[in-house]
């Protein structure tokens, strides 16, 4: 279900993967801090604009595939994508991503996991990936994700 939802908003299926995987971890109950909830993160004013109950796995995915888009098309590179994914749209300014090291970190974690998810040995388009986790790094969060990809 996450691929085709991935390829139905024509957003890559492993960017979309490290996506949830820097999220949520595959959780789908998960919440944030910030109150961002479900497999994508999605915030209460961001699922309502989208028209998604985010407390529906499947909708939370299609919100988060479609926002994702949004901001590919807005931004036109990945990394400036993501960083409106996480920090917002209005933060990513004259084609930097915004002076904030939460987002920073972010940026270069996606990246680094769709880099080890394609098998790349180096992160793509030159974007630093020094900060970033490593995919593999919790066997629990491992196991939810093969759970998760089986049922979605």
């Amino acid at each position: 279900m996450m691929s085709s939802i991935a390829c139905e908003f024509g957003v890559p299926v492993s960017l979309f993967d490290a996506l949830i995987i820097r999220e949520s971890q595959y959780q789908p109950e998960v919440y944030s801090p910030k109150l961002a909830y479900g497999l994508t993160q999605l915030m209460p004013d961001t699922a309502r604009a989208l028209g998604v109950n985010r407390y529906d796995p499947v909708e939370n995915l299609r919100g988060g595939a479609r926002y994702l888009r949004s901001q590919l098309d807005r931004f036109g590179q990945y990394h400036l994508a993501l960083a409106a994914y996480n920090a917002g749209p209005g933060r990513v300014r004259g084609g930097q991503i915004p002076d904030i090291p939460e987002t920073q970190a972010y940026v270069s974690n996606v990246i680094a996991n769709w880099s080890r998810l394609n098998g790349w040995s180096a992160a793509p388009f030159g974007l630093n990936s020094a900060h970033a986790a490593s995919v593999g790094a919790d066997p629990d969060a491992r196991r939810r994700r093969q759970v998760l990809l089986a049922i979605f």
